[in-house]
């Protein structure tokens, strides 16, 4: 695995205000600020091309909720991790989405925006883009194109995942051109064909980076590449926090991607997931909870649970284990399917 990187990037400064996080994510005020280097990264790019996936590799915990299905992540969530003196803010937004896949898939109307908004937040942006799809490692995402040219003022970088499944360096070449259009940091790649004029990417990328996020391979890379870019200014958060999200919020959302793992179809986009319990007990280093699925249909309850309960089991234990390994400490979790109650019709006078 190899990184290909051009030119360092250099990160314009940007107003304090524009970093303030939402509600959980509010930075806590302190007497006395903590000075130190920061780099905010806004990781955009199409749905399920693994963003989430990456920045879990980067800070080493299973914070942003990744599946194997489309639409895992609904809002913007920040991950942190403190290393060599310097704190990376990574924001994972949901992957670009328009109205019509909104409808489909019961998403919250705030995923429109969500990328936007964490762009507005960012020093730098790295867009993801997978390369096993066939149809499409080409060429790319045409709305994500937008986006980023939205904002040409931030220097973005590209990341080309899931590496590991091209055969040949050659086959990598070609897809580094098309996605670059044939230019990085405003150098033209070389034998590139001049006479296309077909733009199947984005031409303002500072530096191409190759990873597998799926085993690591090259994510060390990216990190230390921006840590060594960040700057000098007041850490956002203290340097012990890893997350924006309440550790209730991180538990739903474990509990939510993980049956989109197992479910087909839309069926897991129709489920409500709510945190019913929670305890965490310092002096045995352990999290207790409890999780309510709420489902349209005995039908489909059934479906869920298997045979025997045996899915639901299932289900559970990858979460338990998607859970210690993101707090770092033993996690007790039950789930609890139910049937979603009909209202009750009005006696008619």
């Amino acid at each position: 695995m190899f990184t290909l990187v051009l030119i360092p990037l250099r990160f314009k400064n940007r107003s304090p205000n524009l970093l303030r996080a939402l509600y959980s994510s509010q930075p806590q005020q302190e007497s006395k600020k903590d000075i130190g280097k920061v780099v905010n990264v806004a990781i955009v790019g199409a749905p399920n091309a693994g963003k989430s996936t990456l920045i879990n590799r980067i800070v080493d915990r299973k914070i942003c909720a990744a599946s194997n299905k489309v639409h895992t992540t609904t809002k913007m969530v920040r991950a942190m991790c403190y290393d060599k003196d310097t704190q990376i803010v990574f924001l994972d937004t949901p992957g670009v989405v328009n109205t019509k896949e909104q409808k489909k898939y019961k998403l919250p109307e705030s995923m429109l925006q969500a990328c936007q908004k964490s762009l507005r937040c960012a020093d730098v942006i790295g867009v993801v883009h997978d390369v096993s799809n066939r149809w499409t490692k080409n060429y790319l995402n045409t709305d994500v194109v937008k986006i980023v040219e939205m904002v040409k003022e931030i220097p973005s970088f590209l990341i080309l995942n899931k590496v590991d499944v091209l055969k040949s360096k050659a086959q990598l070449l070609t897809i580094i051109r098309n996605l670059t259009n044939g230019i990085i940091a405003g150098n033209p790649i070389p034998n590139t064909d001049k006479k296309s004029k077909i733009e199947k990417g984005y031409s303002y990328f500072s530096d191409v980076f190759l990873v597998s996020a799926m085993n690591g391979d090259g994510v060390g890379d990216i990190k230390q590449y921006l840590i060594n870019n960040a700057k000098v200014r007041t850490l956002q958060y203290s340097p012990t926090e890893w997350s924006d999200q309440t550790p209730e919020r991180l538990i739903e959302e474990a509990v939510r991607a993980k049956f989109l793992d197992f479910l087909a179809n839309e069926i897991p986009y129709n489920l409500k997931i709510r945190l019913e319990y929670y305890d965490e007990i310092e002096e045995e280093d352990r999290i207790v909870c409890s999780v309510s699925v709420e489902c349209p249909s005995e039908r489909l309850a059934r479906l869920i649970s298997g045979a025997g309960g045996g899915r639901l089991q299932q289900i559970k234990s990858h979460v338990r284990n998607d859970l210690m390994e993101m707090f770092k400490k033993t996690v007790l979790i039950d789930l609890k399917l139910h049937v979603k109650s009909k209202p009750e019709l009005e006696n008619v006078v």
